[in-house]
């Protein structure tokens, strides 16, 4: 693959040195311990090291090309330099030309928003499948590319791996491809080069903040996939009942084709109607000004209702009809660690789900409290060295709802298990009774102890998580094996 800067680069490049011709034919890396001789090399400054202070193992290894967006004290004759704004981005559109620019002939819907977005990418993927289009899959949980199925590291993986797996999804013949878009992955330029046919915006509440710092920022870094990356001929699909989401439609309202939607009260394009909740899934009319349409899915809570409408709405701009919907959510879809039912055998329903923020847990916990003929019972825990600012809020909110709660550790990373449960225990009021127990396994099984027929038992925060992370070594850890163990032993118990 030959690489032209002049090409790629664009705007970003604000200067040469040592330039040696506008191509390359290496490939692209941002780790020096990886470069072969001909390689460009990206320095991209991280939180904990700065690849600029490896230009010179890169260029000893023989890089060809060095993109750096710091002035450097010295200069290889031999090595073109090219110096760039923004190295992050630089890297991502390298990648993409590198990888032959596969979002050109594979369509891509992307989804943001701080709740909803893997179940959002999982409906759209079931849905096109369903409808006999096969769809690529970039999610939380896992990545799908037609043929592999594999694990995921993150939400949006380093665009070093994201444009290369987008490529096999073409070759795969993919029809499409629905992919999760982290705030972080956004504001990092992950996916910078990029178009996108679909954009989804879901929600934002609190999170991530120890990252953006507030709001406003985390607001901006969403706002990217509508003002940057959504193709001219794209279409945003937003969520107007949000605050942000009526905000963003605002904002963009006139540069790209907008569909909005919201309940009965709201001013969008489509609107909500005649919701019913229950334990077995969700039913409502969706209505836009030309057209409507019944839903039902096995999918259950009223925020499935919006993911499911963001997701009809997407698909139905593809190109999916109304009778080849109804025929897709006839089918049922199980969305990993997304309120992932458990039947324990004694009269009681386990769920298991990835809420780690004070919205996502009050939701959750509210559907459960409108399905629950009794109590509902809650363990969870806050993940470490990431936004403190939601601790409280998230023992707050399971105050106001639950009936027991049993505090306990998420993935407390390199912070003290006692001291964030010691933070979320904060926000619970004088007088609210709630049990703390460090170990997850112990405090899931006391949970479990806890429910009588007729109750729920919600383990929330790490979802389809296989492993917990304590002092930087991931251990083997799935909540949904932990339940079923437990209620194994306590079935075998009982006889």
């Amino acid at each position: 693959m030959i690489l032209s800067f002049e090409k790629v680069l664009g705007e970003l490049l604000i200067a040469r040195r040592g330039f040696h011709g506008d191509q390359a034919r290496g490939r692209v890396v941002n780790d020096s311990r990886r470069v072969l001789p001909g390689d460009v090399f990206v320095a991209i400054p991280g939180t904990v090291s700065d690849g600029h202070n490896y230009i010179d193992a890169a260029i000893r290894s023989r890089a060809q090309v060095v993109i750096h967006q710091h002035p450097l004290t010295h200069y290889d004759p031999a090595t073109t330099y090219l110096m760039v704004t923004n190295t992050r981005q630089a890297y991502a559109r390298c990648c993409r030309e590198f990888a032959d620019c596969p979002d050109e002939n594979l369509p891509l819907f992307g989804v943001t928003g701080t709740n909803g977005k893997t179940t959002t990418v999982y409906l759209i993927e079931h849905l096109l499948r369903e409808g006999g289009r096969s769809c690529g899959l970039v999610s939380t949980v896992e990545t799908r590319d037609g043929k592999v199925v594999r694990p995921a590291d993150c939400t949006t993986p380093e665009a070093g791996t994201l444009f290369p797996l987008l490529a096999e999804m073409r070759r795969n013949r993919m029809a499409a491809a629905a992919m999760e878009l982290s705030s972080h992955a956004l504001d990092q330029g992950r996916v910078a080069g990029a178009r996108f046919r679909v954009a989804i915006f879901t929600n934002l509440t609190g999170d991530h903040l120890d990252y953006h710092r507030d709001m406003e920022h985390y607001f901006q870094a969403k706002r990217r996939l509508f003002t940057e990356q959504l193709s001219a001929k794209g279409a945003a699909v937003i969520n107007v009942d949000d605050p942000y989401g009526a905000r963003l439609a605002d904002e963009i309202s006139g540069d790209r084709k907008l569909i909005t939607f919201g309940g009965v009260d709201s001013d969008a394009k489509w609107h909500i109607r005649d919701v019913e909740l229950s334990a077995d899934g969700v039913k409502f009319r969706l209505e836009g000004r030309r057209a409507a349409f019944d839903v039902a899915s096995n999918l259950i809570g009223e925020h499935n209702v919006y993911n499911l409408t963001g997701a009809i709405l997407a698909v139905r701009e593809f190109g999916l009809k109304p009778e080849e919907i109804d025929r897709a959510l006839a089918v049922p879809i199980l969305v990993p660690g997304r309120l992932e039912w458990i039947d324990s055998g004694m009269g009681f329903p386990v769920y298991v789900d990835y809420a780690h923020s004070d919205d996502a847990l009050r939701h959750v916990l509210e559907i459960l409290r409108r399905i629950t003929a009794k109590r509902v019972i809650v363990v969870f825990g806050a993940g470490g060295d990431r936004d403190r600012s939601k601790r409280p809020r998230m023992g707050r909110a399971a105050a106001e709802i639950a009936d027991r709660i049993v505090l306990t550790s998420d993935n407390p990373r390199s912070e003290d298990p006692e001291s964030i449960i010691r933070e979320i225990a904060s926000g619970i009021p004088d007088g609210v009774a709630y049990e703390t127990e460090p170990d997850r396994g112990r405090a899931i099984r006391r949970a479990i102890a806890l429910a009588e027929p007729g109750d729920v038992v919600l383990v929330a925060g790490k979802g389809h998580e296989s492993y917990q992370e304590i002092r930087g070594v991931r251990h083997p850890f799935d909540d949904r094996k932990a339940v079923k163990t437990i209620l194994a032993d306590l079935r075998a118990a009982s006889k």
